[in-house]
């Protein structure tokens, strides 16, 4: 047995409290001398010696009560003993064919001994063959941590064995938390890192994000990838506000002097121009660009409209000091060069992550609240209940 809290065990020193009074009150009272009393009609009054019966079954009811109810905070989790000493795992694979060849041994010799082994998948499905894959889906951390908290009812002092291919889709959570002992086995798709995407602008630049996820202009670019835009960024401003014109602007203006970003702005539409981002704090309901991405403010009068696309954003409010943290913030920039960069497809989410970065994102989270202890702490609650229950009616019966 072990204990979640055990410092809440240091409580039961309070037992102490309810011997303490119950000696008090047993205490012989002191005799005082009275000249009157000779005027009383006496009466032989048998003196109570040693502690009544009552009393002492209150004590220890007492005593019961304290120690259970600092037993409960304490959390006890028991663990069965096993005649089985041998080290148990619990395997949660990728369904993939790179990690089921990579692995193949260990994951034939975990289901030959017995071993649990689960896809991680949305089921948590069970494997019986490693040739025969499930149907597969998007891996990142949310199906991660789902497939460990399907499996985490059946953990019973196992250590889980986590079988992954690296990369950054897995850090779409800030921590995976593990309910007990866990290992990692990751490998890298080399066939998967793509060379990175860039944006082409004149000169020879590149604007791309690099190894350490750092959004660069270079004139010479060592990743060989292709360009999701050429020339400079095609940007109209639709915003029939002032104030909110003039922060887009200056917030364009800091990206092209930070990141050198190429922008050509404009406040008036061009007939038959392709623009690559508009501004507007008027929804533009029709003839809209898939390839646009558009920007709309003050997005609290479009709550009869239905914009869902990829390439809609909606700010609750308008684009000015007064109304927008972003803008008062001075966080506008770097949110806008967020969203370029998503547009564009610059991410560079198949980037394999360090194992410091790995070993930062898994936590163990200890003790997990098993299925087969769960009786145990309703039983131990169930115990304090019925005792202080006959602790009361002793002491109000009794006149204790």
């Amino acid at each position: 047995m072990e204990f979640i809290n055990p410092l809440m065990l240091w409580g039961a020193l309070a037992i102490s409290i309810p011997i303490i009074i119950h000696f008090w009150h047993q205490k012989k009272g002191k005799i005082i001398e009275w000249a009157a009393t000779q005027w009383l009609v006496e009466k032989n009054l048998q003196q109570s010696r040693g502690i009544r019966l009552d009393n002492i079954l209150l004590l220890i009811l007492r005593c019961l009560l304290l120690f259970t109810l600092c037993f409960f905070l304490s959390k006890p989790f028991l663990k069965w003993l096993n005649n089985d000493k041998t080290a148990k795992k619990i395997h949660l694979i990728q369904p993939n064919n790179l990690i089921t060849e990579n692995y193949k041994f260990e994951i034939e010799e975990a289901l030959k001994k017995g071993e649990k082994c689960y896809w991680i998948n949305s089921n948590a499905q069970q494997i019986e063959d490693i040739k025969e894959l499930p149907s597969q889906e998007i891996f990142d951390s949310n199906l991660l941590q789902k497939s460990i908290k399907k499996i985490s009812k059946s953990i019973d002092n196992e250590t889980v064995e986590l079988y992954f291919i690296n990369n950054h889709q897995l850090n779409q959570l800030p921590n995976i938390f593990v309910p007990t002992a866990f290992r990692i086995h990751t490998i890298v798709d080399s066939n998967s890192i793509q060379n990175q995407d860039y944006i082409k602008f004149s000169g020879g630049k590149n604007l791309f994000v690099n190894a350490k996820n750092e959004l660069v202009n270079q004139g010479i670019s060592n990743k060989n990838g292709k360009a999701k835009h050429e020339g400079v960024i095609n940007i109209l401003i639709q915003n029939n506000d002032a104030t909110e014109t003039q922060s887009i602007k200056a917030a364009l203006n800091a990206l092209q002097e930070i990141y050198q970003f190429e922008f050509k702005i404009e406040e008036q539409v061009a007939p038959n121009k392709l623009y690559d981002v508009v501004f507007s704090n008027k929804i533009i309901s029709e003839n809209r660009n898939k390839t646009t991405l558009y920007i709309f403010s003050d997005a609290a009068i479009f709550k009869s409209q239905d914009l869902r696309e990829e390439n809609v954003i909606l700010l609750q409010n308008q684009l000015k000091p007064q109304t927008s943290e972003l803008v008062f913030n001075g966080n506008l920039p770097e949110f806008l060069g967020e969203q370029f960069i998503k547009h564009f497809g610059l991410q560079n989410s198949n980037k394999p992550m360090s194992k410091k970065q790995i070993d930062a994102l898994f936590k163990l989270q200890q003790y997990p609240m098993q299925a087969a202890n769960k009786w145990f702490s309703k039983g131990i609650l169930l115990i304090f209940i019925i005792l202080l229950s006959i602790e009361r009616w002793l002491a109000i019966h009794k006149n204790a």
